[in-house]
């Protein structure tokens, strides 16, 4: 998430200049699309047909894109929200996103974050709000923890929600000062959000951070927050099915094994988050999305 579109994306190319665990790209990525308005594209999630889901930093939007044909179309609008981030499949074809009202600089509207479900299911994407909470301040990363269960990082709280998909009902699942913003510099702390085989994997934007903390089925700690590293700006990012974390970090898309092995997967300029394809066709396939609108493929 951004706080400024052009001071970040001078910020992001500066990381990557700079940044210790930069290691030697192994490919680039190719274009499979780019939106031009809105066009800051936050978060991305594949359906099971192919399709592909992307969120805007810039607009309470969601859109749909098929790879294949390179066509994108509006799918869904968010009452009230200004900005749209992260994506879960919550259910088989039922997708959650966060929205709410982001004002730049100038901070968000504390309690406008919500998450909002489009279902599939019936064929015609059906749009609603599940819940909005009044304790929130700056919703984006989200992931899907079990069949009823959701986890959402507060980027400006420090905090990871619990919320229950079917009911709403939420609470605080996780607080740490490593989950926090730094002192200076980007006004937010947690930033990527995923769940895999007991693990919560999360990035802290202004902190350079990329952790991980073992959870239970509610969400809850059950040992020590771990840093992955310390020295790499980083946004959201995939798990594939070996556990590989692929992490979205400035020009870079960032490879981590499930033994802490890091490795530069490929470079995509601006990139913010990232999702694997899910036909038998892209299965191997990472798409990227990044804060220029450009919607990239990427072989791994």
């Amino acid at each position: 998430m951004r706080f400024s579109f052009l001071l970040v994306e001078a910020a992001l190319l500066a990381t990557s200049l700079v940044s210790a665990a930069a290691i030697e790209q192994r490919q680039a990525a190719t274009k499979v699309y780019t939106f031009s308005s809105p066009k800051s594209a936050e978060g991305i999630a594949a359906r099971s047909n192919g399709q592909l889901l992307v969120s805007f930093f810039d607009k309470g939007e969601v859109w749909t894109l098929d790879p294949t044909t390179q066509k994108a179309s509006k799918l869904a609008t968010f009452e009230g929200a200004t900005c749209s981030a992260g994506i879960t499949e919550i259910a088989p074809d039922v997708f959650g996103v966060v929205a709410g009202q982001y004002g730049g600089a100038g901070g968000s509207t504390k309690g406008s974050w919500g998450i909002w479900k489009i279902d599939f299911t019936s064929g015609t994407a059906k749009t609603s709000l599940l819940k909005k909470v009044p304790e929130s301040e700056m919703w984006n990363g989200l992931t899907t923890l079990n069949n009823n269960t959701i986890l959402i990082g507060d980027a400006l709280k420090g905090a990871i929600f619990r919320m229950d998909t079917t009911t709403g009902a939420y609470s605080v699942a996780i607080q740490d000062p490593t989950l926090a913003k730094a002192a200076s510099g980007i006004p937010m702390g947690i930033d990527g959000l995923r769940y895999f085989n007991g693990t919560v994997y999360f990035t802290n934007i202004s902190k350079n951070t990329l952790l991980k903390v073992p959870v239970d089925q509610t969400g809850k700690a059950t040992g020590s927050i771990t840093t992955i590293w310390s020295s790499t700006q980083a946004d959201d990012m995939a798990i594939g099915p070996d556990g590989s974390a692929y992490v979205a970090a400035g020009s870079k898309i960032q490879k981590v094994t499930v033994d802490g092995k890091v490795s530069t997967a490929g470079t995509v300029a601006g990139s913010t988050s990232c999702t694997l394809g899910r036909t038998e066709a892209d299965k191997n396939t990472l798409y990227v999305a990044s804060n220029n609108g450009q919607i990239s493929a990427l072989k791994v």
